[in-house]
């Protein structure tokens, strides 16, 4: 596991920041500049119960290409403190593991890298959708399925759609009304892997898109300012597997029965409300440590 260690530090979180951590890096931007964009974006300060994840996401990044900053190993070094870990605190072993996981972590990249990435080239491209475009990618030869824009990232550094899949499938293109009663697509599966379980998301760059160009249609476009937050610590799912994790969710649906615990539709993206937010906090909460705690099983 390279210097993630044990399992229960290698997760959604972590993985999503890594990955992001790699697009920054080849785009040219130096290890201090990456950290303070993601800084920015994740906000650790104001994040008690993922402050853990975003730290060592971070640090793990830079210790694969080459330079841990003082800054990032003092911020590493505040993870082992109580106030870091409350998802930890109902369960003394397990505080006990989280600890120690961060602490041998801690040790390792105390050693530096001997063979740091080297920056790939990147062909830069124009960003293809915007936030609040309505999409629908072709999932067999002649369904569709439809999704929301949620997030355009259009940084000349780092070029990014996120988007949020729903259960609305078509031939023919659907209604506005359509498009706003329809479910936010949920997973409870989630792949063989089981990398993705919830509400579902999915993120895209824009060489990502290119390829699936001609299988994806704009229907429509609405305004978006703020929408409803799906998931607080669970990491977006892959693009290219949309199809295939959709098609696994019905066949699931057919001999069992979904752990979704309420609808959330397009409306209620669109026009967030607290209580609704608040119990998408508290499910997603849930699914996070039990992933977590699955990751620390399985590396034991």
């Amino acid at each position: 596991m390279g210097a993630w260690g044990t399992g229960i530090l290698q997760n959604d979180t972590t993985g999503d920041i890594w990955v992001e951590f790699k697009e920054l890096y080849n785009k040219g931007l130096s290890l201090k500049e990456i950290r303070l964009k993601l800084e920015k974006e994740y906000k650790p300060q104001s994040d008690k119960e993922y402050y853990v994840e975003i730290w060592t996401g971070i640090a793990y990044g830079q210790w694969m290409c080459g330079d841990v900053e003082e800054y990032t190993n003092r911020k590493l070094n505040d993870a082992t403190k109580l106030k870091w870990l409350t998802l930890w605190i109902e369960d003394k072993k397990l505080l006990e593991k989280r600890i120690k996981a961060i602490t041998d972590f801690i040790e390792k990249i105390k050693t530096p890298r001997p063979n740091p990435l080297k920056r790939k080239k990147v062909v830069e491209r124009p960003i293809i959708y915007k936030k609040g475009d309505i999409i629908a990618q072709k999932i067999d030869e002649v369904n569709y399925l439809t999704a929301i824009v949620v997030e355009a990232n259009d940084h000349p550094n780092y070029l990014e759609n996120t988007i949020v899949l729903t259960d609305l499938l078509f031939i023919e293109k659907p209604t506005q009304e359509q498009i706003l009663d329809s479910n936010i697509l949920y997973l409870d599966i989630g792949g063989n892997s089981h990398y993705h379980r919830g509400f579902y998301r999915a993120s895209f760059t824009t060489k990502n898109m290119l390829r699936k160009a001609r299988q994806t249609i704009k229907i429509g476009e609405i305004k978006l300012k703020n929408y409803l937050r799906l998931g607080t610590g669970i990491g977006v799912g892959d693009w290219k597997n949309i199809a295939k994790l959709y098609f696994e969710q019905i066949e699931f649906l057919k001999q069992n029965k979904t752990d979704k615990p309420f609808n959330v539709t397009v409306k209620d993206l669109f026009i967030p409300q607290q209580e609704l937010q608040d119990k998408l906090y508290e499910w997603s909460k849930k699914i996070f440590r039990e992933k977590l705690m699955s990751h620390q099983q399985n590396a034991t």
